[in-house]
């Protein structure tokens, strides 16, 4: 009975300390979904902040440039001075970069517009690994499928929140900014006050007796493994380099197939796809089907594999995206019959809805929640950095064309209601098909596998994953989902 209630108790420690760690991502979410919100209104012809369409685009996608860079800084503060620094050194830039766009002079300035979106985006870079890597490092295993997803509930209710604001706040989006400055701020005061170092990171530095390995009831088996990776330094090693390339390929895919897209370009994107509801209270409705998508897949990988579940959203995806583009080929945007009939007018909507829901379970989230899973504990910083940092190299090109490729499939970025839109859609179809593809040659099941069960199967397997290896190895789909 008493063993009963002290592993309750152990367990209850572990979600509230990993729930402060997956809280720092909400201010990665509120940044990714501000320029949806903000958008509208610099690009309006009469507004004193008005941007041209290469300005707004690169009001866009500027974060997305800094974002590598903070990638690649937080490697080494992870591996130097901690998880717990790390978390708390992320705050930095997001405080200024909010505080910068709630202060910037109307008529707009573009620099500092630009300085704002570069510092929110560092702190996004910044923020993109910790989490995912403290969660996965201090989670028993029996937990780990759900709890490292938290990161990307983090960032999914974060887009919530900066688009619930915006439709509260149409007009004013230095003040949404000003708002999304008190959340690195408490972010900050809780990390200080809450988080214990991660006992696997005090492992590695030979601090086995420190008084906080005992603060976080953290796995054994990630003590273990720890012990027996001390040696692992290089990411030549197959146990590196094959992660980094399953990862990088997954990240790469998560962007071109319109994902991050759609969450940087909400508006235009309802507005693109014939939806006749309000195109704000259509922002606020995807970013609450996110988050909940997002809940429901944290429960779920409690019992289903990452592969399956990336296939299913693989085709979910592309079934939702070729629809939408085969729908307004055959209902054009802004005709009557998508004007007067609003049983039809329902339809892009549903699939809008239908996509995000398919990205939720599987591209959206399980990248971000396998970079805590799949690297060697010596090289997670490095490593997911690495990765970390192409996937906003990615993230920046998929934003920054987007008008362009809208436009080159004949869409109007200007005046989106009226465009056709369905070339753009067609492309991020095809995208997610490759994707799907990508997923069933390459990516590594860790459902119910240790760390260093994970680490040995990349050092003794080939890299590529045939089906009737996969069902040899791990059953079917139904078989991952069993109790």
């Amino acid at each position: 009975m008493e063993g009963g209630q002290d592993r309750s108790r152990s367990a209850l420690h572990q979600l509230a300390v990993i729930l402060v760690a997956a809280v720092s991502t909400v201010a990665s979410g509120m940044s990714l979904g501000f320029s949806a919100i903000a958008l509208p209104e610099l690009l309006r012809a009469d507004s004193p902040d008005h941007l041209d369409i290469d300005e707004a685009s690169w009001f866009a996608s500027v974060a997305s440039i800094a974002t590598p860079l903070g990638c690649l800084l937080c490697g080494p503060l992870l591996d130097r001075f901690g998880r717990r620094v790390a978390l708390l050194a992320l705050n930095v830039p997001f405080t200024l970069g909010w505080l910068t766009l709630a202060f910037t002079p109307s008529p707009v300035s573009t620099p500092v517009l630009y300085l704002g979106r570069i510092l929110t985006g560092l702190g996004t870079g910044m923020a993109s690994i910790p989490a995912c890597v403290y969660i996965a490092e201090v989670s028993d295993q029996s937990l780990r499928g759900m709890l490292v997803t938290w990161p990307s509930i983090g960032i999914s209710a974060g887009i919530l929140v900066v688009y619930i604001l915006g439709a509260f706040l149409k007009d004013n989006w230095r003040l949404v900014a000003g708002l999304s400055a008190a959340f690195p701020i408490l972010t900050a005061v809780s990390t200080l006050v809450l988080l214990p170092e991660s006992p696997l990171w005090l492992l590695s530095k030979g601090r086995d007796r420190d008084t906080e390995l005992r603060a976080v009831p953290g796995p054994q088996e990630a003590l273990q493994a720890g012990r027996q990776l001390g040696k692992l330094r290089a990411l030549t090693l197959p146990q590196a380099w094959k992660p980094l390339f399953v990862l990088n390929g997954y990240f790469f895919f998560q962007q071109f197939s319109g994902i991050y897209v759609v969450v940087y370009y909400a508006v235009d994107i309802i507005l693109q796809a014939g939806v006749s509801m309000d195109e704000y209270v259509v922002t606020v409705l995807l970013g609450v089907v996110q988050l909940v998508a997002g809940i429901g897949v944290s429960f779920a990988l409690t019992r289903c594999g990452r592969r399956p579940m990336s296939l299913l959203s693989g085709v979910g995806m592309t079934v939702c995206m070729m629809g939408l583009a085969v729908y307004l080929q055959l209902v054009p945007n802004g005709s009557q019959a998508a004007l007067s009939n609003r049983e039809l007018s329902s339809i892009p909507l549903g699939l809008l809805l239908a996509y995000v829901v398919a990205g939720a379970i599987g591209f959206h989230t399980l990248p971000w929640a396998m970079l805590g899973e799949m690297y060697p504990p010596l090289v997670k910083g490095l490593a997911g950095g690495l990765t970390t940092c192409l996937a906003y190299l990615f993230s920046f090109a998929a934003l920054k064309i987007y008008p362009y490729l809208l436009m080159l499939l004949g869409g109007d970025a200007v005046n989106p209601k009226t465009s056709t839109s369905e070339g753009v859609f067609y492309f991020y179809g095809v995208t997610s098909l490759l994707a799907t593809a990508f997923v069933l040659l390459f990516l590594t099941e860790t459902h119910r596998k240790s760390l260093q069960q994970i680490e040995q199967e990349f050092l003794e397997r080939p890299l590529t994953r045939s089906v009737a290896l996969w069902c040899g190895d791990y059953g079917t789909s139904a078989e991952l989902c069993r109790n």
